[in-house]
């Protein structure tokens, strides 16, 4: 691969395949982090530290509290690696750095035997991968010509998808058979592999074209004002924050549903069902993502977003309605069998169809536009405000469904459902169709 100093004035040279998956491959460790322990592992070790009736809120809080620092720390330190000038490059020493510190707080995460040790390693390993997360993500305007945004975007959210696949099932299988220390020591090596192919084959020579922060007052002021006078990206992170609610409130919350509506508070048959429908989900949006993305250069970003929102949206209503039968008994049984879950649990499985899909077409896209709408020479600062979207949207969906789903269950049922999961469900609905509607306000920028 090769690169133009940013502000030159020089043009990128157009990338090949080779190099937009050298580019991407990071993706495959961050997703797989954050998904692996984000739907399995996480859930089922508060599970086991704070007992049934607490689960909701322990899990809301843990995640909470470690999300926080993320939504501080990943645009700060992205702005900081826009202006940083070293023998190593910009971003790299900030990949580095950043991946080492979350091999050390997986292990601490692994050997936490409380749950307030927990919070603190989770805090830490939040520390760790956001200060590597927001200075890789200035690597696509870095190298990727404009006009290959959409491709270089339908690889990253391919790449993420692959270790989203990954988490779901890998890491489902190996914490099934080998433990949670085993699914934790597999995130810590693929994170340092794709660390080290990441800094050795991609290029870092992308001069900053600003001079550094002089005080870390300045960085923050600066770091959390420059997007504000870009309303059209505003707009587009408004509308990001609503649907990643929608999507990780569903990917946060399955493990609890299959464990108290289908498997009596049975730990290892929910792990195993979450990650068939998990798993479905995903590859349905890798199918997607390619063609969506090269899709997304000849008609725009805008459409596929509302494509993605009302899919997903629409499959989440359906959730709500889980308590009752309506595929065909011919259809259904069959499948309720090859999956070896009860017939109502492999039902959920098809809505997995249309969340797959949507959430592929909304992927796809995703980095595309928010690069087609951010100065080339801050994208580090941008790409790490976008992450008050991402982490945000953990904080927000995982607060409010926590104790909701906790108040709800201690009642009736609702649907022939534990009460509180048609409610998170309405609520996780209503989020996507409000960020589906959110980004019409965005103008986007003619490539």
């Amino acid at each position: 691969m090769a690169t133009a100093t940013v502000g030159s004035g020089a043009r990128l040279r157009r990338l090949n395949h080779l190099d937009f998956a050298l580019l991407s491959l990071y993706w495959v460790a961050i997703g797989y982090l954050w998904q692996s322990l984000g739907t399995l592992i996480l859930p089922d070790l508060v599970q086991s530290l704070v007992g049934q009736a607490d689960k909701g809120k322990a899990l809301s809080l843990l995640e909470s509290i470690g999300t926080l620092m993320a939504v501080v720390w990943q645009p700060l330190m992205g702005a900081v690696s826009d202006r940083t000038r070293s023998r190593f490059g910009r971003r790299r020493p900030f990949i580095v750095g950043g991946t080492l510190g979350d091999v050390i707080f997986l292990a601490g995460l692994a050997l936490s035997g409380s749950y307030w040790w927990l919070v603190v390693f989770y805090f830490l390993l939040q520390t760790a991968s956001n200060t590597a997360q927001g200075p890789y993500q200035g690597l696509l305007p870095d190298v990727v010509p404009e006009g290959q945004r959409g491709t270089a975007s339908g690889y990253y959210g391919l790449s993420n998808l692959l270790g989203i696949l990954a988490g779901t099932v890998g890491a489902g299988l190996l914490q099934s058979h080998l433990g949670r220390g085993a699914a934790i020591a597999s995130i810590a090596v693929l994170l340092l592999v794709t660390m080290l192919a990441t800094v050795v084959l991609v290029p870092d020579r992308a001069q900053p074209s600003r001079t550094a922060f002089s005080s870390a007052g300045q960085a923050l002021v600066a770091t959390f004002t420059a997007p504000l006078p870009y309303p059209d990206f505003m707009w587009l992170m408004g509308s990001r924050l609503l649907i990643l609610m929608g999507i990780v409130g569903i990917q946060s919350f399955t493990l609890f549903f299959y464990s108290d509506a289908f498997f009596n508070h049975s730990s290892h048959a929910a792990v195993s069902a979450t990650t068939v429908l998990l798993g479905l989900v995903v590859s349905l949006a890798i199918l997607t993502t390619w063609p969506a993305a090269r899709l997304s250069d000849r008609i725009g970003r805008k459409p596929l977003i509302l494509i993605g929102g009302a899919l997903g949206a629409t499959g989440t209503l359906i959730l709500m309605f889980s308590g009752y039968r309506w595929l065909p008994e011919p259809l259904l049984l069959p499948m309720s069998a090859a999956l070896g879950v009860p017939p109502l649990a492999a039902q959920t499985m098809v809505v997995g169809l249309l969340i797959g899909v949507g959430f592929g077409a909304f992927i796809s896209v995703d980095w595309a536009f928010i690069t087609d709408l951010i100065p080339a020479d801050q994208a580090g600062l941008f790409f790490g405000f976008a992450n008050i979207a991402t982490a945000g949207s953990g904080i927000i969906a995982r607060f409010i469904a926590g104790f909701l789903l906790d108040h709800f269950n201690a009642g009736p049922s609702v649907l022939h459902l534990p009460g509180g999961y048609p409610v998170i469900f309405g609520v996780f609905c209503a989020w996507l169709v409000l960020g589906t509607l959110l980004v019409l306000k965005v103008r986007p920028r003619r490539l």
